[in-house]
C-alpha cells in the first residue's frame, strides 16, 4: 500500500511538472510547432566558449500589427538625453498592455517571485541584504531596462550563459531568444539597420591584477575575469551576423551613429567598428583606465562629425575621466574630470553613462567623489562643453554612505533641466543644465538606502505626459517635474537596479533584478494619467 501511494505520488508530481512546463510554453511561446533553431560554435575561425543557441518562433510576431517603433535604438535609454519614450500607433499599446515574462527561467536560470522577501534571496543569510540584492542584479536578472525598436522589445539577461530575448510587446510572447553568450549580458541592447547588438562581460578582477595594483603597475590592469565580447544578431529572427571578443569586459552598451558602432572595455579600449560587418575602423587603448558600466553616447559637432563619449575609471589620479573621440578616426578630442579639490572615487566616473544635450552642446555625468574614512561620499553632477571638454560646472548633490556596485544615477536632460537620482540618499534632484543650480531634491518614500541597503534610484527618470516616472527599489514613483512632489507610488516588487522605465503609448516596459520582464498600463500605475 505504501509503495502504491509512493508511485501514485511520483506520478502526480510528474503530471504537475509537465503541466507547469506546458503552461509556460503555452503562455510565452508559439502554440504551433513552427520553430527554427540555429546553433553556432565558432565565427570567422574563432571558437566560442559556449554553444550559442538561437530559438525562433515566427508565429509569435504579430505580422499584421505595425508597432511603428523607430528602427534605431542608438544609445542606452534610447536617446542622447536618455529619455526612453518611444512613439507607437499600436492601439493595444496606446491603451496599455499588461503581462510579465520570467525570462531568467527560460534562459536556464530562476525567475524569483517578485514578492520574495530579501531574507529568502540566494546567499542573503550569509552576506546580508545589501550584497544579496546587488549580486542578484549583477548575476541573475537584468540591471538595466529594455529596448523598443523594429516592432519588438529586446532585453538581455545575466543568468549564465548570458542571453538576449526578442519579445512581442503586445502579447509578451517570445519571438526569438539566444543563449550561450560568453559572459553576463547586463545592458540595453542597441539596434541599428535591422541588427541588434549585445555586449557582455563581468565585474571581476583576477589575482594577477591585484599583483599589478600592489606593484603600482596600473597600466597593466584589466577588468574582467572571464570573456568580454560583442555580438550582432539579426533583429527579426536572431541569426548571428558577426561577433568580436574584446580585451577586458564589455559591460557598457555601445553607441551607433552613421554606420559606426563604438564601444569601450575593461582594458581601456575605445573601439569603432563597421556596424554592419564588425570590421574595425579604429581602436584606441587608454592604458591604466577601464570602463565599468558607462555606456557610450555621442554628440554631433556643427560640421557633422560625431564625437563618441564614454566614462572611464583610473586607479591613479585623476581617478576618473570622460573621454571624447572623433567618431570617424578615433582620435581623442578631449577628456574631462571633476575640478579640484573634488576627486572622483572608486568606479564612479566609469559607471555612469553620460547624457548629452545636442541642443545646448553639453555633456552631463554623475559620480561619487571625495570619500571619507567613515564610508561616506559626495554625489557630484558634472557638466562639460561637448565640443572641447571644458568643465562648465560641478554641483554637489549631497553626502551619504557609499552605494554598492553602480555608484551614481544616470542623468536625464529635458530642455534646460537635468533630473538625476542620488543612490546614497534615496533621492531625485532637478538641476539647472546651464548653471548647475539645484532646483529641488526629493527623498523617495520607502526606499531603503546605504549603508544597510543598496539605495537608488540608479536608472534615469523618464519624462512623459508632463510627469517624471522613476523606477527604484520595489516601486515606480511618479513625480511632479517642477516641484519634485511625489504624486503616487506603485508597488511592483523585486528590485529595480539601474532601470529606466521605457514608455510607449499607455504602456510602461521594465526589467527587474529578480529575472522578469514586465509590461504595465500607465493607468494602473497612475489612474489619473
Amino acid at each position: 500500500m505504501i509503495r502504491k501511494k509512493l508511485i501514485l505520488g511520483i506520478f502526480l508530481a510528474i503530471i504537475i511538472i509537465v503541466s507547469s512546463l506546458f503552461i509556460v510554453r503555452g503562455q510565452f511561446f508559439d502554440d504551433t510547432p513552427t520553430v527554427q533553431i540555429f546553433t553556432y560554435t565558432s565565427y570567422n575561425g574563432t571558437y566560442f566558449p559556449y554553444t550559442i543557441k538561437v530559438v525562433y518562433y515566427p508565429g509569435n510576431m504579430s505580422i499584421n500589427i505595425n508597432m511603428s517603433f523607430p528602427s534605431v535604438w542608438p544609445v542606452t535609454n534610447s536617446q542622447q538625453d536618455h529619455n526612453a519614450v518611444v512613439q507607437t500607433t499600436c492601439k493595444a499599446i496606446l491603451e496599455g498592455v499588461n503581462w510579465d515574462l520570467p525570462a531568467s527561467q527560460i534562459a536556464g536560470g530562476v525567475s524569483i517571485p517578485l514578492s520574495t522577501p530579501i531574507n529568502q534571496l540566494p546567499g542573503a543569510n550569509v552576506m546580508g541584504a545589501k550584497k544579496a540584492l546587488v549580486m542578484l542584479t549583477q548575476m541573475v536578472g537584468q540591471p538595466l531596462g529594455v529596448t523598443l525598436a523594429d516592432n519588438l522589445l529586446f532585453v538581455e539577461m545575466d543568468s549564465l550563459p548570458g542571453s538576449i530575448f526578442a519579445i512581442n510587446p503586445v502579447t509578451g510572447k517570445i519571438v526569438w531568444y539566444a543563449t550561450g553568450l560568453a559572459s553576463y549580458a547586463m545592458n540595453n541592447p542597441i539596434v541599428y539597420n535591422g541588427i541588434v547588438y549585445v555586449t557582455v562581460g563581468d565585474v571581476g578582477f583576477n589575482f594577477a591584477n591585484f599583483v599589478h595594483y600592489e606593484k603600482g603597475q596600473y597600466d597593466q590592469i584589466v577588468r574582467g575575469m572571464g570573456y568580454g565580447a560583442i555580438y550582432a544578431f539579426n533583429a527579426t529572427d536572431g541569426r548571428l551576423i558577426w561577433m568580436r571578443f574584446t580585451m577586458g569586459e564589455a559591460m557598457p552598451a555601445p553607441a551607433v551613429y552613421d554606420g559606426i558602432l563604438a564601444y569601450t572595455t575593461g582594458a581601456g579600449c575605445f573601439v569603432g567598428v563597421n556596424a554592419t560587418t564588425g570590421q574595425v575602423i579604429w581602436m584606441d587603448r587608454f592604458a591604466g583606465l577601464f570602463a565599468s558600466m558607462s555606456s557610450v553616447n555621442y554628440y554631433i559637432l556643427p560640421n557633422g562629425t560625431p564625437l563618441f563619449v564614454g566614462g572611464f575609471t583610473s586607479l591613479s589620479k585623476p581617478y576618473g575621466l570622460l573621454i571624447a573621440v572623433n567618431g570617424y578616426n578615433g582620435k581623442e578630442v578631449w577628456n574631462a574630470t571633476l575640478p579640484t579639490p573634488n576627486q572622483p572615487y572608486n568606479t564612479g566616473m566609469g559607471d555612469v553613462p553620460p547624457a548629452v544635450s545636442q541642443q545646448y552642446g553639453i555633456v552631463v555625468q554623475s559620480t561619487v567623489a571625495n570619500a571619507e574614512p567613515n564610508g561616506t561620499v559626495d554625489t557630484m553632477l558634472l557638466a562639460v562643453n561637448a565640443t572641447n571638454g571644458k568643465v562648465l560646472w560641478a554641483t554637489n548633490l549631497g553626502r551619504g554612505y557609499t552605494p554598492p556596485a553602480f555608484k551614481g544615477g544616470i542623468p536625464l536632460i529635458i530642455g534646460n533641466t537635468v533630473y538625476v537620482g542620488i543612490p546614497s540618499l534615496g533621492s531625485v534632484a532637478a538641476v539647472n543644465l546651464l548653471n548647475g543650480s539645484i532646483l529641488w531634491e526629493t527623498r523617495l518614500p520607502d526606499l531603503q538606502i546605504p549603508p544597510s541597503y543598496p539605495g537608488g534610484p540608479r536608472g534615469s527618470p523618464t519624462y512623459y505626459r508632463g510627469l517624471l516616472w522613476v523606477a527604484a527599489g520595489q516601486y515606480i514613483y511618479v513625480l511632479n517635474p517642477h516641484t519634485g512632489k511625489v504624486i503616487t507610488m506603485y508597488y511592483v516588487g523585486g528590485r529595480f537596479g539601474i532601470v529606466n522605465p521605457v514608455v510607449a503609448g499607455g504602456t510602461m516596459y521594465l526589467a527587474n533584478s529578480y529575472g522578469w520582464v514586465i509590461a504595465i498600463p500607465l493607468s494602473e500605475i497612475y489612474p489619473a494619467i
